[in-house]
């Protein structure tokens, strides 16, 4: 069993790509989605999900916090008990690379960070720094994603150097993900809507030069959609 975990924020086009996809996948049984909707108005994921042969969960912040992308992250992985994908909306796993995947004989005692190609070309790209092949189990060994840091953009290096204390590096997986950029799919990406320019861009951090107090997780509402 593979769950793709994704957070999800007014990326209604890229959602309608993911399930597209999703329906054409073989071995039902060995697939599971879990979205949260970190509190979208305009454009929600509710609407745009459909029957794809498999579970597909959704889950909403209800309460308005700005990028609550690490929260949302957490919030998903409390719902998973297995092999996780844990990637951004702007990532595609195409049929053929889920084949693979299906395909791939995964260790244990380790974690992956999948390959990427650009869209527009198929040409290989660099890994994400934020996307992971991991177990549930070690995600939360390692902590989970620091809330501290909802809000900026570029803080998944505090969740990448928990995994690696904790884990040991990554594992290199050579089954890219499709890489979506705006040009081609324009709400792919939301990661700087209304940030550059406000206390939310990543050069005004708070815990610059100094250590901040720890904060509980999911601290906000929630509901359960499907």
């Amino acid at each position: 069993m593979i769950t793709i975990c994704m957070a999800y924020y007014e990326n209604g086009g890229m959602l309608d790509l993911h399930l597209a996809e999703w329906i054409q996948y073989a071995n039902k049984d060995q697939w599971r989605v879990v979205i949260v909707d970190d509190c979208s108005k305009r454009d929600p994921a509710l609407p745009h999900i459909r029957d794809v042969g498999f579970p597909v969960e959704l889950y909403r912040i209800t309460t308005d916090r700005p990028w609550n992308q690490n929260g949302a992250r957490n919030l998903g992985m409390t719902h998973v008990n297995d092999w996780t994908l844990l990637t951004d909306m702007d990532h595609l796993l195409t049929l053929p690379m889920a084949r693979r995947l299906q395909a791939f004989d995964l260790n244990p005692l380790s974690y992956y960070r999948p390959a990427r190609v650009k869209y527009v070309d198929g040409h290989p790209y660099k890994r994400h720094p934020n996307t992971y092949l991991l177990h549930s189990e070690d995600y939360w060994r390692s902590g989970g994603y620091d809330e501290r840091f909802c809000g900026y953009y570029g803080t998944d290096s505090t969740f990448r150097k928990a995994l690696e204390k904790t884990l040991g590096p990554p594992v290199d997986l050579d089954i890219p993900l499709t890489l979506f950029g705006r040009e081609v799919q324009p709400d792919a990406s939301t990661r700087d809507l209304g940030r550059k320019g406000t206390r939310y861009h990543l050069r005004s951090l708070p815990c610059k030069g100094r250590e901040l107090e720890p904060v509980p997780q999911l601290n906000f509402e929630w509901e359960r959609l499907l």
